[in-house]
C-alpha cells in the first residue's frame, strides 16, 4: 500500500504537486502575460521564478513540518492511552463491574498490535472481543498512527481486565508500547500498568521499549 510515511513518497508527492501548479500557472499565466506586461506587473520569468522558490521553501520545509506532526500524535496518543487506563480503573469500580480494554481492529476485534482504536466495553459474553450485539461499548478512542506502531503486552493476553470488586487489573500487568515506524519520528515510550492499576508513562531513555 502507498503511504507518504516514506521520506522518498513524500518528496515525490511534493515534486508532483509542484509541476501540477508549475504548469496549471504556465498555461495562465502565458494567455495573460501580454496584459500583465502593459498592466506593469510580474513578467512571465518573474512569476515562474516565485514559484520555483516557493517549490524549494516548500522542499526544505516538509522535514521541520512532518516531524511537529510526528510529535503532535505521540503526545496524543500517549494521552489517549493513559486516559482510558484510568478511566477503566475508575468506571469498573464505580459500577462494580467487570470491563475489558483493548486495541482494536475496525471489526471490533481485540489484538495486540492493532492501531485502529482502544476500546472500552462491558464484555457480556465473556469472549474478550467487543460485540456489537451483546457487549455494552463505554469509551472509544480513535489512534490510527500514521508515524507509529501500537503493542500491548500483557502477558499472552491481547486485553486488559479491570475487575469491577477493586478497579484494578487484578492479574494483569504490562504496558503498551508506542514504536515509531518513520525517520520523522523520535517518540519510543510505553504506558504501563501494575495489577494495583497505577498508570506510568516510561520514556525510551528510562526504559528501553525496544522498539
Amino acid at each position: 500500500m502507498y503511504s507518504l510515511n516514506h521520506p522518498l513518497h513524500i518528496y515525490s508527492f511534493i515534486l508532483i504537486l509542484v509541476l501540477f501548479i508549475f504548469f496549471i500557472l504556465s498555461y495562465t499565466i502565458e494567455r495573460r502575460s501580454r496584459q500583465i506586461q502593459k498592466d506593469q506587473g510580474f513578467t512571465l520569468v518573474e512569476l515562474i521564478v516565485t514559484v520555483c522558490v516557493l517549490a524549494i521553501i516548500a522542499i526544505i520545509a516538509a522535514p521541520s513540518i512532518l516531524t511537529q506532526l510526528a510529535n503532535m500524535e505521540s503526545k496524543r496518543i500517549r494521552y489517549d492511552i493513559s486516559s482510558m487506563l484510568a478511566t477503566a480503573k475508575a468506571e469498573s469500580y464505580l459500577r462494580r463491574q467487570n470491563l475489558i480494554v483493548c486495541l482494536s481492529d475496525s471489526a471490533g476485534r481485540c489484538h495486540k498490535n492493532s492501531n485502529k482504536a482502544m476500546l472500552l466495553f462491558f464484555d457480556h459474553n465473556n469472549n474478550q472481543h467487543f460485540d456489537i450485539s451483546t457487549d455494552e461499548l463505554l469509551e472509544q478512542q480513535r489512534l490510527s498512527p500514521r508515524y507509529a506502531q501500537l503493542h500491548l503486552r500483557a502477558g499472552n493476553r491481547h486485553y486488559i481486565k479491570f475487575w469491577g470488586d477493586s478497579g484494578r487489573p487484578r492479574g494483569f500487568f504490562g504496558h503498551i508500547k508506542y514504536c515509531p515506524t518513520s525517520s520523522y519520528n523520535q517518540s519510543k515510550y510505553q504506558i504501563s500498568f501494575n495489577q494495583g492499576g497505577i498508570v506510568k508513562y516510561k520514556p525510551d531513555a528510562a526504559h528501553p521499549t525496544g522498539c
